[in-house]
């Protein structure tokens, strides 16, 4: 008897499973302990709103069938396309059934070949604007995937747009054959794959209502803990689908309790950049070798070789889903795994409960210096086109940070926030809407001065050169966007306390991760005095051999060097004096001595910022104390030189 239930135990993914035990008495009591928390959570959505939603999808379905129907009859009027069709799908956590109450639909509108892109965001765009039921619409036709963004009847929805060879879209149209994908171009085919890995997903889990359950609980964690950002440099919805799908594959007759704790147990001792995968890549199809590119293939494609934490969907053609995870967030993501297998050991002892582990996290305890990035909006239009683009680029900024070597985290919130009623910018007072997104700083040991003025110069214009060819936003836009430093003892002035209060404060794990494995495929990069010769990919610089408080003055008269090289930017930290030196990959725990993080007992370092005025060659520069917190908020002023004529931190 024995025997025959081993039999049916599945066998999936790319190896042969850890442990095939199934569930004793007290992992089912802890997995109906998880339910009733994440109930308590708000992750289950009650039946009213299951049925709405559902509703909702049917009204959209029918406005995609009418609108490829009018369409065709302007491009085919002899008749012929009657039949054309169209069609609706759903993928990401409705179609796995992990969707929160009050989250979002992601959705697929299929047509077929006759109907391109610029029809979706023109004529189908205009049809919803006209639907009373549609609010909040606006498109980003210019992103990586292009999506509409709308709400119908308050529920939230992204559209996808994708065009098939075919003359038809039937009801009854499959998406999972491969053919399908000959003679796409590349957005459709990557809008095609978050429907195809949806997919493929659910069929490669052995048991779905496990799966469902704990993925359910890991999203809850990963977005209370602030790493639930794909655009933002975290891992997205496919990315933690597919770490909960890997721990569901290696213990296949686990319950969901033991599937959440045996998913940290796995990836706080996973040796990235090792892949992630669910199955074997596919990488010779002969039958569609146009695509065979697309396929991740450190071996073959150099961009590859810099990604810290592969997670390949599973899907043909397999992509890394992760390539946007920076150094930082790989650092940040790895200690709060590892802080949650210990919340998990807990609970396994009774000595703490599930509400332990999905408490949110308070963003703001954990540094002590920040950077916030303000946009100013007059409309609610401009607000959405130009919030959604701004907020894609921030992870720019903090790669840009991280090459700094004084510069050891630069960790971006995922959550947006409001101004106080009290706070006051420079802005327009037209610009009324404003909305403030923070990158938190942690500097190293030997950091004494700081310049950053060329980093956020940097990305301001290029932030404002791309905008000026977006659609939607244009060269004539009046959005303003600007940054400023700020310690934590001062960010009562612009965002209220309920912001700052919200959430557990955050804590070290106490088993930090171990150190990063060797990169496969990657080679020494030879690296020149000039920071612009500083791959894409983070890494850890050797610290300069002369100390910072002899290298750098405290002012340069020009911007030229001794011998009247031009330099694009003013270095407060000094390069070293060879023209290239050797950088190695390494990681933060490989760190050196000279880069560790500073200790508070130190003598307290200074940030020095530069202001640099559009209008005139005007430079104000003000030396700002980093300070010994006290750990708690308090009316310090740590922005003297410049709060004298301004309400708010300086500008750069």
């Amino acid at each position: 008897m024995a025997a025959s239930v081993t039999d049916r135990t599945p066998h999936l993914g790319v190896s042969q499973p850890i442990s095939t035990s199934r569930p004793d008495p007290k992992d089912i009591v802890m997995t109906d302990q998880l339910i009733a928390t994440l109930k308590k959570f708000n992750s289950y959505e009650p039946k009213e709103e299951t049925e709405k939603r559902m509703e909702v999808l049917r009204s959209l379905n029918r406005l995609v069938k009418e609108w490829v129907k009018k369409v065709t009859a302007i491009k085919i009027p002899s008749g012929e396309g009657a039949n054309a069709g169209g069609k609706l799908f759903t993928f990401g956590s409705y179609r796995l059934g992990v969707h929160s109450s009050g989250a979002d639909i992601d959705t697929l509108a299929v047509v077929p070949r006759h109907i391109d892109r610029t029809d979706f965001f023109t004529s189908f765009k205009e049809m919803l604007r006209q639907d009373p039921n549609v609010t909040e619409l606006h498109g980003v036709e210019e992103a990586f995937v292009p999506v509409m963004k709308l709400k119908y009847s308050g529920v939230e929805l992204d559209i996808l747009f994708a065009r098939l060879a075919l003359k038809e879209v039937p009801d009854t149209q499959d998406l999972f054959d491969d053919q399908l994908l000959r003679n796409l171009d590349q957005e459709s085919v990557r809008s095609l794959n978050g429907c195809r890995v949806a997919e493929m997903l659910l069929k490669l889990v052995p048991r779905q209502k496990e799966f469902c359950i704990a993925l359910r609980a890991i999203k809850l964690w990963a977005k209370n803990h602030g790493i639930y950002s794909n655009s933002m440099g975290f891992f997205g919805g496919i990315s933690w689908a597919i770490l909960v799908a890997r721990a569901c594959q290696l213990y296949p007759n686990a319950s969901a309790s033991r599937i959440v704790h045996r998913m940290f147990f796995i990836f706080s001792t996973w040796t990235w950049p090792h892949p992630v995968l669910l199955s074997a890549l596919d990488q010779d199809r002969c039958d569609i070798p146009t695509l065979c590119d697309l396929i991740w293939d450190p071996r073959k494609k150099n961009s590859d070789r810099f990604h810290l934490m592969p997670i390949i969907t599973p899907a043909f053609p397999e992509q890394n889903s992760t390539h946007n995870v920076t150094r930082s967030t790989c650092h940040i993501i790895r200690n709060e795994i590892c802080e949650g297998l210990e919340i998990c050991k807990d609970i396994t002892e009774g000595k703490a409960t599930w509400e332990d582990l999905f408490k949110e996290v308070k963003f703001f305890s954990r540094y002590k210096h920040y950077i916030a990035l303000i946009m100013a909006t007059s409309t609610e239009e401009e607000e959405l086109n130009y919030g959604g683009f701004l907020e894609s680029r921030i992870r720019l900024l903090v790669q840009s940070l991280e090459r700094n070597q004084d510069i050891l985290i630069a960790h971006n919130d995922t959550n947006k926030h409001r101004p106080s009623p009290n706070a006051k910018f420079d802005v327009r007072p037209e610009n009324t809407r404003i909305t403030i997104w923070f990158i938190g700083l942690e500097f190293a040991e030997h950091a004494t001065n700081l310049d950053l003025t060329s980093e956020i110069q940097r990305f301001r214009t290029n932030v404002e050169l791309q905008a000026s060819g977006v659609k939607g936003i244009g060269p004539n836009s009046q959005v303003e966007i600007d940054m400023f430093y700020m310690k934590r003892t001062r960010l009562f002035s612009i965002i209220g306390a309920a912001a700052l209060k919200k959430g557990r404060d955050w804590k070290p794990p106490k088993n930090p991760p171990p150190p990063m494995g060797p990169v496969p495929y990657r080679t020494t990069v030879a690296r020149t005095s000039s920071t612009n010769s500083v791959p894409t990919t983070p890494t850890t610089l050797v610290a300069p051999s002369t100390p910072l408080s002899e290298a750098m003055p405290t002012s340069e008269p020009d911007s030229t060097t001794n011998n009247g090289t031009p330099v694009s930017r003013k270095r407060v930290v000094q390069e070293a004096t060879s023209t290239s030196e050797t950088v190695t990959t390494s990681t933060i725990e490989d760190v050196p001595p000279e880069k560790r993080i500073r200790d508070d007992t130190l003598e307290e370092p200074i940030l020095e910022m530069v202001v640099e005025v559009a209008n005139g060659v005007v430079e104000e520069s003000s030396e700002v104390e980093l300070e010994k917190d006290n750990g708690h908020l308090n009316g310090s002023n740590g922005l003297e030189a410049s709060e004298k004529h301004m309400e708010v931190p300086q500008s750069v």
